[in-house]
């Protein structure tokens, strides 16, 4: 019971800090060019435990929490070699993200899978994507282009969690996760938009894609108390 009162608190801490982004017409261009976001939202306690979670929700959770420092760790590396802030800013976010699937699987008491060096995983599918993203940066612009299919990425498999799940707590953290990357995906085209390069779907459908980058958001409606409305 200690451990999960401790979980639930970490978890509370850790999801504050979670972006919910405005729309695009709420932004300063500067927020997108930097990739400042608005963390701002309150997502509910967890109510549910172990036994509510399907194999299929707990094999999400721990390819989410890999997936979310491979952001990170990706992100990280541009920054350091080419110094763009887009690429700091977000990073700093896709931490949060990641600790924010951590707590879920601490409250569940399962193992997490991450390893702390940065550029390892666990999981060798993970691995072998870190290790292809890394290759294709090999300029400031191909960077941000590998910024954008990385929230692609992320935004195509967060979608598909929250569409085969049916726990909740877990889909209310996906949600957040899922307009955390929309505002990303923005902030990456935009770099390449003042850079004269229009960045193309590369995952996402030409529908999904267009709505994000107009503004709007293709995750679950949220309401008043932070709780995803789940249809």
């Amino acid at each position: 019971m200690k451990s999960k009162l401790l979980a639930l608190a970490l978890f509370s801490l850790t999801i504050s800090f979670i972006s919910c982004e405005q729309t695009d017409a709420n932004l300063l261009t500067e927020d997108l060019e930097n990739g400042v976001i608005n963390e701002v939202m309150d997502i509910p306690a967890i109510t549910t435990d172990s036994s509510d979670l399907t194999a299929s929700d707990m094999e999400g959770l721990l390819k989410m929490r890999e997936e979310e420092k491979l952001a990170q760790d990706v992100y990280d590396s541009f920054y350091n070699s080419y110094k763009l802030i887009v690429f700091d800013r977000i990073s700093n976010s896709e931490l949060r993200h990641t600790q924010a699937v951590l707590s879920l699987i601490n409250y569940y008491e399962m193992t997490d899978p991450a390893i702390t060096e940065a550029g390892k995983f666990s999981n060798v599918e993970v691995q072998d994507l870190y290790d292809k993203l890394i290759a294709t940066g090999t300029n400031d612009t191909e960077a941000l282009k590998t910024g954008a299919y990385i929230e692609e990425y992320d935004i195509a498999d967060l979608k598909k969690l929250i569409e085969e799940s049916q726990n909740q707590d877990v889909v209310n953290v996906y949600a957040h996760l899922l307009r955390g990357s929309e505002f990303h995906l923005r902030a990456f085209a935009w770099n390449l938009k003042i850079r004269g390069i229009v960045y193309e779907q590369q995952i996402l459908s030409q529908e999904d894609f267009d709505t994000i980058l107009s503004g709007k958001s293709i995750a679950p409606a949220i309401d008043a108390t932070g709780q995803c409305i789940m249809l």
